[in-house]
């Protein structure tokens, strides 16, 4: 069954784009306290030298003093890195496959196109990556998004808004290469009846 638009089917890339955008609003709604507390424990590690408060003492200390909708601070640049980033992704996954001349990809083939799909997201995306994590610490006190890209853009320049991109990149590329080659060949395996 395909999803009509008009008189012609969506297109493959299109469907993946949002797919991949719906997965990435449905992720972050729900898993964005869990990211802000993460920011918050390594905050405290480095603020407080190495000690923390522990995960359900950020959790109630959040609720008690920044009441309970505090726990999705950093929200909105989440929303507008994984919901275009994982769209971006997942698009760039099927074209990439799409233009494979082999039905049977390689393990080099699949590992170059989930270094490629993820190295393209983060590049893009890492702006939003950077203003959601310093919207969560609470260190910096930015208005918002908008602000937080212009203050950031006139005190630190461009360079500001892709800081950590090279740790992002070492973390992420390997990660989702390594993961889309284990997801391929577990499908065929499956697929295969084991």
């Amino acid at each position: 069954m395909s999803v009509q638009t008009g008189d012609t089917a969506m297109s493959p890339l299109i469907k993946s784009f949002v797919a991949g955008s719906l997965s990435g609003t449905c992720s972050t709604l729900i898993l964005q306290p869990l990211d802000l507390v993460k920011t918050r424990l390594q905050r405290d590690k480095t603020l407080h030298g190495g000690r923390s408060q522990g995960v359900l003492n950020i959790y109630r200390n959040v609720v008690k003093n920044e009441g309970v909708f505090a726990l999705w601070k950093g929200l909105t640049p989440a929303l507008l890195r994984c919901v275009p980033g994982l769209g971006l992704y997942f698009c760039t996954l099927t074209a990439l496959q799409s233009n494979l001349s082999s039905p049977t990809p390689t393990s080099l083939q699949i590992l170059t196109i989930g270094a490629t799909a993820r190295s393209l997201s983060v590049i893009t995306l890492l702006p939003f990556t950077v203003i959601k994590t310093r919207l969560e610490s609470g260190v910096y006190k930015y208005s918002g998004v908008v602000n937080a890209l212009m203050t950031i853009y006139k005190t630190e320049g461009p360079r500001g808004l892709y800081s950590g991109i090279l740790a992002t990149l070492v973390r992420d590329v390997p990660f989702s290469s390594l993961y889309l080659l284990l997801y391929t060949r577990a499908k065929k395996l499956v697929s295969a009846g084991m």
